[in-house]
This record gives structure tokens, C-alpha cells and sequence, in this order.
């Protein structure tokens, strides 16, 4: 059993500026399960995805590849697909991908 308790979460800045993350595991193929934490007006690069990937909104607004997702919104990647994460306001974002995922050059 892998027990991640919201009390007791670490967080990690990325190499995003207002972009942090909080993982809980990370899989054999380079893919991750995590928590991550925007602030209003932050924004991750546009990646490709070598596998599929779930986000599912936590608190506050996002844009997905263009497509606005707020509280409690889903959204499901297919591999080969392409998108950037830019925060609307300060959000909170559950992020589970399959395989690793590069940012485009």
C-alpha cells in the first residue's frame, strides 16, 4: 500500500516558475501519479504524450491545449497527443500519466 496523507504532502518546485508538484509514485515507464499546484498565470510547456494521461481539476481553472477545465473537470490524453497546461487562476491538478512526457522543442 502506497498512502500519500494531504497533511503530511511535500511539495517540489519544478523547473516552471509558479508550477510545484507533490508525487506520489512514479512507474516503470516514466510515467508519474501526482498533485500539482499553479499559480494564477503560470503555464507548462507545450509536451507530447508517449502514453495516455489523466487530469482531473482540483480546485481553481486551467487551460488544457486550449480546452478551459474547472473544479472538478476531467480530461483523458490519448498517447501522440500534444497540449500545454496554463493556470487561469491558482489551481490544483491531479496528473497521472502512463510513460514519460518531453516537451516539444
Amino acid at each position: 500500500m502506497l498512502l500519500n496523507k494531504a497533511n503530511e504532502r511535500t511539495w517540489t518546485p519544478t523547473d516552471h516558475a509558479g508550477i510545484e508538484r507533490s508525487l506520489f509514485r512514479t512507474n516503470d515507464e516514466g510515467g508519474r501519479s501526482s498533485v500539482v499546484r499553479l499559480t494564477g498565470g503560470s503555464r507548462f510547456p507545450r509536451h507530447t504524450h508517449l502514453g495516455h494521461e489523466e487530469v482531473l481539476v482540483l480546485a481553481g481553472s486551467v487551460t488544457i491545449g486550449g480546452v478551459e477545465l474547472g473544479t472538478g473537470d476531467y480530461l483523458f490524453t490519448q498517447g501522440g497527443e500534444e497540449h500545454d497546461v496554463v493556470a487561469l487562476t491558482d489551481a490544483v491538478i491531479f496528473v497521472s500519466s502512463q510513460k514519460a512526457t518531453p516537451l516539444v522543442a
